[in-house]
């Protein structure tokens, strides 16, 4: 058996014609899911769209040069 995905969106007629006729098929099998996207908060696609256009932008720091910064910031929180 194979499993196809199709997105419908519910706020059109035609597509909830169509998925009333898919559940009268009994070879059809539906299930409703939800993209995780579209239950976060505005807040949090905007800080995912502005890390995406960091990373497009070439404005990252390697593994390397984060883990000197947070090296040097406890030697210097110790000494002060």
């Amino acid at each position: 058996m194979e499993d196809y995905t199709l997105r419908i969106s519910e706020n059109n007629s035609k597509a909830s014609a169509l998925l009333t006729y898919l559940k009268t098929l009994d070879f059809v099998e539906l299930s409703k899911t939800t993209d995780w996207w579209d239950d976060m908060s505005t807040e949090n696609k905007a800080s995912i769209e502005r890390g995406l256009d960091d990373l497009k932008s070439g404005r990252v720091h390697s593994d390397e040069e984060v883990r000197k910064s947070v090296r040097e910031r406890i030697l210097n929180a110790k000494k002060g």
